[in-house]
């Protein structure tokens, strides 16, 4: 039998930079501000008049429409616990009970105010939906904006303090949590709405296959006593030992296919097995900022251009002030998937900065896919400057022209050709941020910066199978098995909403 032991780690003593300041952006400043009786909170305010929430996309994306042009629609109410089942939810005091009712009824450009609860979509059938799933040419959905984070009476905005989820802990499915279509008709030329999905918690935790944490039993990928499981099975891994949990398949969490004016804000992405989001991007500028993706598996953000080649100029995407941890690759042997983030083709524009990349186990951004043609790959602009990185098995991975990508560290991103033009200020986590590193669980953190991959091979050329194999004149079978000390194990929900605001202009803010 051959053995053969693979050390992932990182040491945190090597973390010696010292950090830069930084401004959040104006749009988040407005995001999250408490509500005064029944009046909206100045996001809310923002959307409704295309405001500064909404600002006109960069100027090399002239094509893309105004959200200032769309005329905006009603406020729709949902409470779990104060709402009712056949509520109009037309105010605070009649509000819905049911998210997924509440998009049922609502029209183009309205806006739902949802109150802290967990949401399972009709009948708790464990997703939402608005426009069918991988079905957008006949189910073009709505543009409509979700506000998440209300107190039951919606006296008050606090994404933190009023927890507002998509969380399924039984059920048996095969869907995003939310799929959001926001598609106009081919060839359509008028202006087109804004989406938003802002201050919801999407946790696959409850719903995941785990081995039983058991620290003394290998198979289970248990690293120490204080992680809650042992580690994430595949839906076809079927190991000798108890199992917790339940999962049907692969669902991402938020899935998008939309265009216009699009954000994801103030969201926690957590135990996500099929990404944290995925996303077609139409015509348009779509912002992904104040977000936290913990132990996501494939990866936590991806977002393709979904447009003809002769508009791709009118596409762009802004990531900005994410905290991306614990991405993990999409088996348990480590071979592929795991980015934190991923530049994708379709898209004109990609700006990716002041986030907090840390502990991916793949890499924390990937830039391996290039355009169509010469002249598309030219025009692109992948920027990417002033993030903070720590402890990745890549900070940067880039296409190569042999067989394997090449790893660049922070510090080197600016000879990276293909990022560009702004590149600057990538900085390893400073020493100093103890605070960050403090409120990432403790015990998750040691499993990860210890993970071990050991793999055992074996041959016994008397097995019944080799013996047929021989007698029939195949080849003989061996068998390989993969044991890693930890692989995408539940991290625990709650902690993640610990991670906001924990350094100044970088990685996730506080909501205010």
């Amino acid at each position: 039998m051959k053995r053969l032991s693979i050390i992932l780690a990182a040491a945190l003593t090597l973390l010696s930079l010292q950090p830069a300041s930084a401004q959040l952006n104006s749009a988040l400043r407005s995001l999250g501000n408490k509500a005064k009786g029944v009046l909206q909170n100045e996001a809310n305010k923002a959307v409704r008049s295309g405001g500064e929430s909404f600002k006109e996309a960069p100027s090399n994306n002239s094509g893309a429409a105004s959200a200032s042009r769309v005329a905006q629609g009603k406020t729709i109410y949902v409470s779990q616990t104060t709402g009712s089942a056949r509520a109009d939810g037309l105010s605070p005091s009649t509000a819905m009970k049911d998210l997924q009712k509440a998009i049922g009824a609502a029209e183009e450009n309205d806006m739902i105010l949802v109150a802290e609860g967990n949401y399972l979509g009709s009948m708790d059938r464990g997703y939402i939906e608005i426009g069918r799933f991988g079905n957008a040419t006949h189910e073009p959905g709505k543009f409509i904006c979700l506000f998440g984070g209300y107190a039951p009476d919606f006296s008050e905005r606090d994404v933190v303090k009023y927890v507002t989820k998509i969380q399924p802990y039984d059920q048996s499915f095969i869907a995003p949590l939310l799929n959001f279509n926001a598609r106009r008709p081919y060839g359509y030329s008028g202006p087109v709405g804004n989406v938003v999905v802002d201050g919801f918690v999407f946790d696959l935790g409850e719903n995941n296959r785990y081995c039983v944490a058991n620290v003394d039993l290998e198979i289970t990928g248990t690293p120490n006593k204080g992680v809650l499981t042992g580690r994430f099975l595949e839906p076809d891994a079927s190991p000798q030992c108890p199992i917790e949990g339940f999962s049907s398949g692969d669902e991402y969490a938020l899935h998008m296919d939309v265009e216009g004016n699009v954000r994801v804000s103030n969201c926690i992405f957590v135990n996500c097995r099929d990404y944290g989001i995925s996303a077609l991007m139409g015509k348009g500028h779509m912002e992904i900022c104040n977000n936290i993706f913990i132990s996501c598996r494939y990866a936590a953000c991806q977002v393709r251009g979904n447009v003809k080649d002769a508009d791709i100029d009118k596409v762009s995407l802004d990531f900005h002030h994410n905290t991306v941890l614990f991405t993990w690759t999409r088996t348990k042997g480590f071979e592929d998937m795991g980015q934190g983030f991923r530049f994708m083709n379709g898209i004109r524009t990609i700006d990716v900065h002041n986030n907090i990349f840390g502990c991916n186990s793949n890499c924390a951004v990937e830039r391996v896919y290039y355009e169509s043609n010469k002249a598309m790959e030219a025009a692109k602009i992948s920027n990417l400057y002033d993030n903070y990185f720590f402890a990745n098995r890549r900070d940067l991975e880039l296409a190569s022209a042999g067989a394997a990508t090449i790893s660049v560290p922070a510090a080197r991103i600016e000879e990276a050709e293909q990022i560009g033009p702004k590149y600057e200020g990538n900085k390893d986590l400073p020493a100093s941020e103890k605070a960050f590193i403090d409120a990432i669980d403790k015990s998750y953190l040691e499993g990860f910066m210890n993970l071990k991959i050991i793999r055992s091979q074996s041959y016994n050329a008397n097995s019944a199978a080799n013996q047929v194999n021989r007698l029939f004149g195949l080849n003989q079978q061996g068998s390989e098995i993969i044991r890693p000390s930890m692989y995408c194990n539940k991290y625990p929900w709650e902690k993640a909403k610990d991670l906001f605001g924990k350094v100044k202009g970088y990685g996730a803010q506080k909501p205010e």
